[in-house]
């Protein structure tokens, strides 16, 4: 008797872990092509921030970082069940991210090189880069499809402020770069003020699906950040400050990650 009660007792506990890895593994998928589409942006503001500063070593090391990362998480996804029912989007990543790679890599070696990057290379990345973000977003869409799985709405709104915050500050950091600045204007359909007014509109938003009680101080910190660089933001052709913006969104992001984590 005691034997069948611990059998029942054991598979009640196989049932329940194989119920929660069912559940994990299009979490965890649809959390990692999230955090592609963060890194392949945050990998092309790091260059607009290199070059603009002469090849600042921070930026420089950052931009690495930033590449050697999305390679690891890229692995990882390759190896979730749940991407075997997105193989076509998963191909489509591999496909743009290994030209987006290749011509941050390429820039990024002409700057340590000879001090300046190839215009037309630079312009070339930002529009194969804007091309990436847009097949991540359809992979992430297609992994909510394939697995039925969709976050809560206040993670999907995080998640949502955190990219217009990265495309925010990548448009940002490459007009506050002279020589870069007009190259970089055909990567993006919306302008910085649109970016601008759609990150407020959906704080508001998120705001209203938050407990307040639970993130009262991760939304106002969130909130005191971005009024400290709206107005630069908005009117960025006359008091740029591409420092400071992307300071300030890389902890703006961290949060709202944070927050999107704690859910």
């Amino acid at each position: 008797m005691t034997t069948l009660k611990a059998l029942k007792g054991f598979f009640a506990i196989a049932i329940s872990l194989a119920a929660a890895q069912a559940f994990a593994t299009p979490q965890q998928l649809l959390t990692n092509i999230h955090s592609l589409r963060l890194l392949s942006t945050e990998s092309l503001t790091n260059f607009y921030m290199y070059s603009g500063l002469d090849a600042d070593a921070k930026y420089g090391r950052k931009i690495i970082e930033n590449l050697d990362e999305f390679t690891v998480i890229l692995n990882d996804i390759r190896q979730l069940p749940a991407a075997d029912d997105i193989k076509d989007s998963v191909a489509a990543i591999d496909e743009h991210w290994e030209k987006f790679d290749k011509l941050i890599r390429i820039n990024y070696n002409d700057m340590e090189s000879q001090g300046f990057p190839n215009i037309r290379l630079v312009d070339e990345m930002g529009k194969t880069n804007a091309v990436l973000l847009k097949v991540l977003t359809k992979a992430y869409d297609d992994a909510q499809i394939s697995s039925g799985f969709k976050p809560s709405k206040i993670v999907e709104t995080a998640r949502t402020l955190a990219i217009t915050m990265e495309e925010i500050t990548a448009q940002y950091s490459a007009r506050g770069t002279s020589n870069l600045g007009q190259v970089f204007m055909g990567s993006y359909e919306r302008t910085l003020e649109q970016m601008a007014e759609a990150f407020r509109s959906k704080l508001i938003q998120l705001k209203e699906q938050a407990d307040k009680q639970k993130s009262e101080r991760i939304l106002r910190s969130i909130d005191s950040k971005w009024n400290f660089i709206e107005r630069s933001i908005k009117n960025y052709n006359t008091n740029t400050v591409p420092f400071l913006v992307s300071s300030y969104s890389e902890r703006i992001i961290e949060d709202l990650e944070q927050l999107a984590d704690a859910q």
